[in-house]
């Protein structure tokens, strides 16, 4: 329906047009949560969403590029999930943990999970080269 109609409606009833005024949201950004590094894995029973010897290496890969606990934000998600959940988000940088996750964007980077990377100590080089361009992309 266009306005034009609706305020017809709207007037030919008698009701005031401000009581069902739509709220617009000014700023869609402003709606989104803000984070500087947001980091998603596909759901599996190795997370490190929760407490745990996976978290804690995340956290200490992320710090050693400068980023604390509360600069990051982890999910967990189905894989097609990934654009609805990207689209909550307002990430300076994103960080995919998964090899079924694929991003076109400049400030996302794809790296391998932690209980990948625990289990195989070659993929460490691999992934710091990964979390040095996120230094980089942060500055």
């Amino acid at each position: 329906m266009s306005e034009a109609l609706r305020s017809r409606y709207l007037e030919a009833l008698g009701v005031p047009e401000f009581l069902y005024a739509e709220d617009k949201p000014e700023d869609v950004d402003a709606q989104k949560i803000t984070t500087l590094c947001l980091v998603i894995e596909t759901q599996n029973s190795r997370s490190f969403c929760q407490a745990g010897k996976y978290q804690d290496f995340l956290l200490k890969m992320l710090s050693a590029i400068g980023l604390q606990q509360q600069d990051v934000t982890c999910v967990s998600i189905n894989t097609d999930d990934l654009s609805r959940t990207l689209g909550q988000y307002n990430a300076k940088t994103v960080l995919l943990m998964s090899k079924d996750l694929k991003s076109p964007s400049e400030q996302h980077f794809i790296a391998h999970h932690p209980s990948e990377i625990l289990v195989n100590e070659k993929l460490k080089r691999e992934t710091w080269e990964v979390l040095k361009k996120i230094k980089t992309c942060l500055k």
